[in-house]
């Protein structure tokens, strides 16, 4: 668990914080005005971050998600192939068998945020961004890969689609992945990825 991540967990749940928003290198806390002063907030934040102990990892159980590399899901799977002087075969091959860590979830509800300690070469964003990127879609910059949990905007090259819902509001647990989650990719035919895709809608 990272620093970051650590200092969070601390201290979600503590009086006076009515949210506690952990990014990659940053906390976010949200408190109310009406009970708390800014200067007070200040101070209370930075003495609470004084106090936190890094605890041992939290045992979350890693996750396989299904990813279907099909053309029609990966607009741009061509051109970072080029970029990384390899065949779309081999790419993906190549980022199924990596292994990612949820650094957070932002943006908007469930969209993830992922990181790989493997060597990447640096892909970069779009030259310019899509209107609408579909639900499900799976991104990739360099070290960093993303799932966009709803259709949105976006500047992420675009390598694949999940038929997994990111986010469900009905759930007891609306996102389907959390901060800190080990994750992987596992390749599925177009077949399959309906088939999912069907199961999930019933």
């Amino acid at each position: 668990m990272s620093a970051v991540h650590a200092a969070s967990t601390a201290i979600q749940g503590q009086s006076m914080w009515q949210e506690v928003v952990s990014g990659i290198d940053n906390i976010a806390v949200q408190f109310d005005p009406a009970q708390l002063k800014p200067n007070e907030a200040i101070k209370l934040f930075r003495s609470q971050l004084q106090g936190v102990t890094h605890n041992k990892p939290l045992q979350i159980s890693p996750v396989t998600i299904p990813v279907c590399y099909d053309e029609d899901f990966a607009p741009d799977a061509k051109w970072i192939a080029e970029k990384l002087g390899i065949s779309v075969t081999a790419l993906i091959k190549w980022h199924s068998g990596m292994r990612f860590t949820v650094t957070m979830l932002g943006f908007m509800p469930g969209f993830t945020y992922l990181q790989c300690s493997d060597d990447i070469t640096e892909i970069g964003r779009l030259p310019k961004p899509r209107q609408k990127v579909a639900a499900g879609s799976v991104g990739i910059i360099g070290d960093q890969s993303c799932i966009y949990s709803f259709s949105s905007p976006g500047g992420w090259p675009i390598i694949g689609r999940t038929p997994l819902p990111l986010f469900d509001p009905a759930k007891d647990k609306p996102a389907l992945l959390s901060t800190n989650q080990s994750v992987s990719f596992r390749p599925i035919e177009r077949a399959e990825y309906d088939a999912i895709a069907r199961e999930e809608c019933r």
